[in-house]
C-alpha cells in the first residue's frame, strides 16, 4: 500500500495533467484548487508565449539590424536593468492585495511592446519596445508567483509553488521551439503580431482568478 501511494504520488508530481489540475495538494477547499487551476493554466500560457519571443530576440536583432554579439549583449543589458528597476520601484511598492491588477497590467503593457519589436526598423524603436517588453517580464511572473503562494496550508505550500514552477519549466521547454518554427516559417513581424494577439488568452483566463477564500 505505501509503495502503491508513493507510485500514485510520483506520477502526480511528473503528469502534466495532474500538474495542471494541481493533484498533489491537499487540504484545500474546491473553491481556491479551481482557482489554483485557473492561475496554472494562466500561467503556463503567458510563459509559453513570452519565454519563446524572448528566445527569438537573437535571431530578429541578428536578421533585422544585424547586431554583433556585443550589440545583443548589451540589448541584453538593458533588458535586465528595467526589469530591476520594475521589480525593484515599481512591483515592491504596490499595495499588498494588488498582484492580480499588477499582472494584468504587465500582459497588456507586453502586448505593444512585442508589436513594436517585431515591427522595428530602427534601434530607438526596437529598445522603446523592450522596454515595454521588459516591463511586462518584470511584473506579471513575479505578482503571478506571490498571488500563488497564498494559496494551500502551511504544509501544502511547497508542493503549490512546486507545482507551479513545473508548469513554467513545462512552458519554458516548449515555448523557444513553437516560436522559432514561427519566426523561421512566417517571419518576425507575423510572429510577434501573432504572440501579442495570443497574449490575450491568458489575460483573458487570469481575469478569473480569484485570492484564496483566507484573504479576501
Amino acid at each position: 500500500k505505501s509503495l502503491g501511494h508513493g507510485f500514485k504520488a510520483s506520477l502526480q508530481l511528473i503528469n502534466p495533467v495532474s500538474l495542471f489540475r494541481f493533484d498533489a495538494v491537499s487540504k484545500i477547499t474546491s473553491e481556491d484548487r479551481k482557482n489554483l487551476q485557473v492561475m496554472g493554466v494562466a500561467y503556463f500560457l503567458y510563459l509559453l508565449l513570452f519565454s519563446g519571443l524572448e528566445y527569438s530576440l537573437t535571431f530578429l536583432c541578428h536578421q533585422v539590424f544585424n547586431y554583433t554579439s556585443i550589440q545583443q549583449g548589451r540589448m541584453f543589458l538593458f533588458i535586465g536593468v528595467v526589469m530591476a528597476l520594475v521589480q525593484g520601484g515599481y512591483v515592491r511598492r504596490r499595495a499588498p492585495g494588488s498582484e492580480k491588477q499588477t499582472a494584468l497590467q504587465g500582459m497588456l503593457v507586453l502586448m505593444p511592446g512585442m508589436l513594436m519589436v517585431g515591427r522595428a526598423a530602427s534601434s530607438p524603436v526596437l529598445y522603446l519596445g523592450l522596454a515595454l517588453f521588459s516591463f511586462g517580464a518584470g511584473t506579471v511572473v513575479s505578482s503571478m508567483t506571490t498571488l500563488t503562494s497564498e494559496f494551500g496550508q502551511g504544509d501544502q505550500k511547497g508542493k503549490v509553488m512546486g507545482i507551479f514552477r513545473s508548469l513554467g519549466a513545462l512552458s519554458r521547454a516548449l515555448g523557444p521551439t513553437i516560436a522559432c518554427a514561427v519566426y523561421w516559417r512566417y517571419g518576425a513581424e507575423i510572429c510577434y503580431s501573432f504572440g501579442a494577439m495570443l497574449l490575450l488568452v491568458p489575460l483573458f483566463i487570469f481575469s478569473f482568478v480569484e485570492r484564496p477564500s483566507g484573504h479576501r
